[in-house]
């Protein structure tokens, strides 16, 4: 599984430089604050889910790879992460300090990062 983390670190690098960059224009640009933080809100929210997922991965993995002994037990992971971007989404409804759309937007940085990623990887 070390192809796999060496793949979401690769990833968490290229969404830390956009959080960098959605914090710049949070700070220097003021009408479009609540965009960046929405933009910040989903992007944070998107990578955690990416981790989660990540994680979900590595055991079940192990799992199968007879590493782990025991029996498949029900997890929640699916939900978690369903849960946490639902909770981003109302935050963005409930705060106007967030923007809704930027929120949304944020929350498929990360995917469309990893697309990209998959996309110019040397073999």
């Amino acid at each position: 599984m070390n192809e796999l983390s060496a793949y979401v670190r690769r990833i968490g690098r290229v969404v830390l430089l956009i959080v960098a960059a959605e914090l710049m224009v949070y700070a220097l640009w003021p009408e479009a604050k609540a965009l960046a933080a929405g933009l910040l809100l989903g992007t944070i929210v998107s990578f955690l889910n990416a981790l989660l997922l990540r994680l979900r991965i590595e055991r079940l993995s192990e799992l199968m790879a007879g590493m782990q002994p025991g029996k498949k037990r029900p997890s929640l992971a699916f939900v978690s992460r369903i849960c946490m971007s639902l909770l981003a989404v109302m935050t963005a409804v409930k705060f106007p300090q967030f923007d809704l759309v930027g929120t949304i937007i944020g929350l498929f940085i990360v995917q469309f990062v990893a697309l990209l990623g998959l996309a110019f990887v040397k073999k």
